[in-house]
């Protein structure tokens, strides 16, 4: 798990700062193709997106840690025979109320915590690299990456759709590893009775 940790907080770091090199490359010169929300909503420039990427990622990387070191999979009594009871019991100690992951804080906080340092920090490694191809592929004006461009009009509604399908696919497969855990160790339990 320590290995683990150490190579996906590199990599995290390395591809923020591909993201950082690329966005660069245009940014000082012409910032108004940025479309970072912080920057072409709020106005926020170089220094200010420079602290906010440091901010969030601390809180990914704290939050991964907490995963990989001090988190593990609850020993739960659960008698749940879908994925989607099992993450309702995970997060509101019930059954039934699987939807309200996606809009309601858990009560089970601690979980929450772990389980966005497990999707987000790959999340987060996917979409920088992402990021960085795009910049890359715009600034330098690849004509393979103009074709994309052109058929599908705004690659930043393709990034966005990435990185939400990202969010649910290692969700998905967090969950379905820890439910997989927690029936393998009720048979295990039920067998050495």
């Amino acid at each position: 798990m320590k290995t683990k940790f150490f190579l996906l907080t590199f990599l995290l770091l390395f591809a923020r700062g591909c993201d950082f090199y690329s966005t660069s490359l245009w940014f000082f010169d012409n910032p108004t193709g940025e479309t970072n929300p912080l920057y072409k909503l709020f106005g926020v420039g170089w220094t200010g997106l420079i602290i906010v990427n440091i901010i969030i990622v601390g809180l990914i990387i704290y939050a991964f840690y907490y995963y990989s070191f001090k988190y593990s999979t609850p020993k739960t009594k659960s008698t749940s025979n879908t994925l989607t009871d099992f993450v309702s019991e995970l997060y509101f100690n019930e059954k039934g109320h699987f939807l309200k992951v996606f809009y309601r804080t858990p009560k089970n906080k601690k979980i929450l915590l772990a389980h966005s340092g497990y999707v987000f920090v790959r999340v987060v490694i996917f979409i920088s690299f992402i990021a960085t191809i795009h910049n890359l592929c715009q600034f330098y004006n690849i004509s393979f990456y103009n074709s994309f461009r052109n058929l599908v009009g705004r690659p930043l509604y393709v990034i966005y759709g990435l990185m939400l399908t990202s969010v649910f696919y290692f969700s998905y497969r967090l969950w379905q590893k820890e439910f997989e855990s927690v029936k393998t160790n009720l048979n295990l339990d039920s067998k050495s009775q």
